[in-house]
Parts: structure tokens; sequence; C-alpha cells
């Protein structure tokens, strides 16, 4: 599986899902359909709740995916996929894409 397989994949397994719902890649990252494109995010680790934050997100780009290949071949055998409150309000309060324009 190259990029051109993975990031059509992914788009097809995130668009149709719930608003804020993640791809949970490793443990540090995550991918999400943002209305247009599949994006990633990095996690940072919050000890005083004891949950994962988002922290920044980046184009899954072709050089991005070659990083995560490992992680990716291994989610695409066993998916898993968290709801994000978090992400949610972040998607809302996010100015419009000129994607595709």
């Amino acid at each position: 599986m190259d990029y051109a397989s993975i990031q059509p994949a992914l788009t097809t397994l995130l668009r149709n899902r719930p608003l804020g719902t993640t791809a949970d890649i490793n443990k540090q990252t995550v991918a999400y359909w943002d209305g247009h494109e599949v994006r990633g995010i990095h996690l940072r680790h919050d000890e005083s709740d004891k949950s994962d934050r988002l922290d920044g997100d980046f184009d899954l780009d072709e050089r991005t995916l070659n990083q995560l290949y490992a992680d990716l071949i291994a989610w695409m055998a066993a998916p898993r996929y968290t709801v994000r409150a978090e992400l949610v309000d972040w998607l809302k309060d996010a100015p419009p894409s000129n994607a595709g324009a």
C-alpha cells in the first residue's frame, strides 16, 4: 500500500463518520476528515485530566504518510476510531476552507 492508495482509503473510511471522529493511527497521531480532506493531528497527553489533547494539525502528504507507514498498515488491519468533542468544537470554529476553489 502506498500514498496513492492510503490517502483515498482514509478518505473513504473517515468522510462518512460523525463529525469529530478520528482514526487513531498511533498514540501520538490521529487523522480526521475536515469536510474537504483528511488531515492529521498530533496529540499531547495532559497529565491533569489523563486525556489526549489536540496539539496541532498537519497535512497528510506523501512524506508524512511514508513516515507513518507501519502505523497506518497496522491501523488498516484493526481500525480504531474516537469521537473527540474537542475536535467537534475546533471544526465548528474553523474558517471555511478554500479546498476545491
